[in-house]
């Protein structure tokens, strides 16, 4: 009895301290994120920011830190990123809350929807691989501006067609968390997407490899 104790009381100190860091960085990195989505004039964000003119930006200049940090949180600790760490996944998670708090009534996709959201998502993905090799090209050329307000203004009215498309799948697919849990994260979000294959590559490799000698069995 005790050792259980011992180790419901492991867990709980563990859930709150990782929900600690989840919350946290959500505080600080959120503004951040809607600048990028706001203001970034690259086709994919967080790819090239060491080149990109948009001084205003945080990314620019502690984008290397950050992700520095978040790979040793993450390596440390094996908490799932999109999960525990990414902001966007942390918001899509507060508006579900808010939503089951109005109606705990799950909805329901049917398998011709999942279709084409599964669809969505390796669209999105491949036209990113695209942009990617074509050098991530810019939306626009952007208009320096001091404040964070003047300059997503500015951005607003420099933006021309593709930058709206950007903003606007980016903005619905965010708002769509209200009703689909995670939408952004599972059937938009490149990055996700990437890590999703990047762990069922790992699985696959393991699985390859595995000897069955018996070290890896839960008891």
């Amino acid at each position: 009895m005790k050792e259980k104790k011992f180790e419901l009381k492991s867990k709980l100190k563990k859930t709150n301290f990782f929900n600690l860091v989840k919350y946290g960085f959500f505080l600080v990195a959120i503004p951040s994120v809607f600048l990028v989505i706001f203001r970034c004039p690259y086709t994919v964000p967080f790819l090239v920011c060491d080149l990109c003119p948009v001084i205003d930006c945080p990314s620019k200049n502690y984008r290397r830190l950050i992700f520095g940090a978040l790979l040793g949180y993450v390596a440390i600790t094996r908490v799932d990123f999109c999960g525990k760490v990414c902001p966007l996944g942390t918001l899509n998670d507060l508006f579900y809350k808010v939503k089951m708090k109005i109606s705990k009534k799950p909805l329901k996709l049917s398998l011709e929807l999942k279709i084409i959201l599964d669809l969505l998502k390796w669209t999105v993905f491949l036209f990113v691989i695209i942009a990617i090799i074509n050098g991530n090209p810019r939306f626009y050329i952007p208009i320096h501006a001091g404040e964070l307000l003047d300059s997503i203004r500015l951005s607003l009215l420099a933006g021309g067609n593709a930058y709206y498309a950007r903003l606007i799948l980016v903005l619905g697919a965010i708002s769509l968390g209200v009703v689909i849990p995670r939408f952004w994260c599972r059937y938009v979000c490149p990055y996700g997407t990437t890590i999703q294959l990047t762990k069922k590559g790992i699985k696959k490799v393991k699985a390859h490899t595995c000897t069955n000698c018996g070290k890896h069995d839960s008891n």
